[in-house]
């Protein structure tokens, strides 16, 4: 059992619904970033009048658990070694079209509500629909001058019926994949600036990108006092999918065929949760059958598979990086290479896929270059795709939004310039689709399930409910690999806890999702008064669990709602969701 350090204070009772009725976001804790543009701030030596570029290569379902960046040698000289790498960075919706949409709002998928790759609930379609483009980064940044470039893998469902350009990208550099060829290696097909459609068959799709990326950054170097954002985003290390009588099939990553002969003895890392002999997981997944021999090679080639067709992608980034410098481009931009989320083979017996909020799944890579950022180091510092937004707004010097779920990513070396700590240990991963396996027929109709991660000093901690009533909660401090569900050994004094949590962050939006500690302990003037002559639920030093953990609190929140689902919906309702 765990144990945590205890303050005393005596506690102050409240429901649930007087917390949320007390609640006032102009309460809140302000912004840490606040709005400072960063050339001037008197920290900054290396800042510049000039507004940063920002140039984004963003893969496809690439693995951060399966050590597929230590495979990318190009990567590793000039990005990881030329930046800051962050190791708890993870996605909050482990599917591609909600995962990409909260890297653009800012939002959880519960407030974008893209939360599937297909129509009604996701896709182009439903982004399209909900006019989602009207007020996310690209069009933040286009209003104060950058021009905003796409090539590669947008989200699913743009077609050639529906291929313009969202706004806040410029009409002449977006050139998306489209479907039904945004999976095929060797014919994709590209919308060409809201024009004609190109199709390239028998040409790698990974040096299409590269050769237009060239030609782009050339045409940006025209104007170097004109900032831009470019998102370079190939498909690979994701199955090649192809759309049949027969329904969707799901084949392995093709590499260039200059890459093939590569990793041939490479394996899938055998960890405690490839293939366990025991399942201790929810209902769905503990029924599944061990793979066998057969399974286990098709796991072992669908790996080398994958490594192999991030190579394209490896000399991509050099022969980008290296235009960049050439046209003196380097010095401004800031470079960020990240996927939209991670993928798991063998994993808890499971074949090959995302969806689940297991480490495999969410923890994704995220590595940084840039002025003012740390050479070849690693953070442990907490953030997700909802925290991108923020942190290229505040590299840019432009106001931060208070709507937006996440705040800014302490990514520069002088940790100075973002004022007061920043509470970044608690975030939601949430999931309201069927789970399947890409390779394998078999889907799943009971993966709806909320999650809480918490991150401090100390602890690491998983704590899941799913739509059929069944719980897990895993100390990754003591099993990072999540094999032993300890929900039933645990107290429950902790587990209010994080039903509470859990309720705070299933709903949240803007300034509750950064802060959901003050949404259970609010304070104002009036309150930290009392809070220092009586204590109090409404303490202001309540920032975190382990604060959280005073015993003088256990009343209280033994007496708030905990959190549940009323039926297993693929899609998401509020009112489905039980306090």
């Amino acid at each position: 059992m765990k144990s945590y350090s205890l303050f005393v204070l005596p506690a102050v009772l409240l429901s649930f619904s007087q917390i949320i009725a007390a609640y006032s976001p102009s309460e809140s804790a302000q912004d840490p970033l606040g709005t400072v543009p960063f050339v001037n701030n008197r920290h900054g030596s290396y800042y510049s009048k000039q507004k940063p570029n920002f140039l984004v290569f963003l893969t496809d379902d690439q693995d951060r658990r399966m050590n597929s960046l230590d495979h990318l040698p190009l990567v590793k000289k000039y990005i990881r070694d030329q930046g800051t790498e962050f190791t708890n960075y993870y996605t909050t919706t482990a599917m591609c079209c909600p995962s990409r949409v909260s890297l653009w709002s800012g939002q959880f998928a519960h407030n974008h509500n893209v939360t599937d790759e297909s129509p009604p609930h996701g896709s182009y379609t439903k982004f399209v629909s909900q006019k989602l483009d009207q007020n996310w980064l690209p069009t933040w940044l286009q209003q104060s001058g950058y021009s905003n470039n796409y090539i590669g893998k947008f989200i699913n469902g743009v077609s050639p019926t529906l291929k313009q350009a969202p706004k806040g990208f410029d009409r002449d550099h977006w050139e998306p994949l489209v479907a039904p060829n945004i999976y095929t290696f060797y014919s994709p097909i590209f919308a060409t600036n809201n024009g004609p459609l190109e199709k390239h068959d028998g040409v790698y799709q990974t040096d299409i990108i590269s050769d237009k990326s060239i030609q782009i950054l050339d045409g940006l170097a025209q104007n170097k006092s004109n900032p831009f954002l470019f998102v370079i985003s190939p498909t690979a290390p994701h199955d090649e999918v192809w759309v049949t009588p027969d329904g969707v099939k799901f084949t392995p990553p093709v590499p260039a065929k200059r890459h093939e002969h590569l990793f041939k003895g490479a394996k899938a890392p055998r960890d405690p949760s490839f293939n366990p002999a025991k399942q201790d997981k929810v209902s769905w997944l503990k029924d599944l059958p061990r793979l066998n021999s057969t399974q286990i090679d098709q796991i072992d080639a669908t790996y080398r598979a994958r490594l192999q067709s991030l190579q394209a992608t490896d000399e991509l980034v050099e022969r980008v990086i290296k235009r960049l410098e050439h046209n003196g481009q380097l010095e401004h931009t800031y470079i960020v290479y990240t996927t939209d989320n991670g993928y798991h083979l063998g994993t808890h017996r499971m074949f090959a896929g995302k969806q689940t909020a297991y480490e495999e799944d969410t923890n994704i890579p995220f590595i940084i270059r840039g002025p003012g950022i740390a050479k070849n180091k690693k953070s442990n510092a907490v953030a997700t795709h909802t925290h991108f937004p923020a942190t290229v707004l505040k590299l840019a010097g432009l106001p931060v939004p208070d709507s937006l779920d996440a705040h800014s990513i302490p990514v520069l070396e002088d940790i100075t310039v973002y004022g007061k700590d920043q509470s970044s240990e608690a975030f939601a991963v949430e999931f309201w689709s069927q789970a399947f396996m890409e390779n394998t027929t078999a889907k799943f109709d009971t993966n709806t399930y909320k999650s809480v991660r918490l991150i401090g000093k100390g602890y690491n901690l998983l704590y899941t409910v799913w739509c059929t009533g069944e719980h897990e909660y895993y100390d990754l401090v003591k099993d990072p690999f999540q094999i032993k569900n300890i929900y039933e050994d645990t107290k429950a004094s902790l587990l209010n806890r994080l039903d509470a949590l859990l309720n705070v962050l299933r709903t949240c939006k803007g300034p509750t999702c950064r802060d959901p500690w003050s949404v259970l302990h609010p304070s104002n003037k009036k309150n930290e008064i009392e809070d220092n002559r009586h204590g109090g639920h409404h303490s202001r030093g309540v920032k975190s669990l382990q604060d959280a953990l005073n015993k003088e609190f256990d009343k209280y929140y033994a007496s708030l709602p905990k959190f549940g689902f009323k039926s297993c919906l693929q899609y998401y309702d509020a009112e489905n969701e039980l306090t």
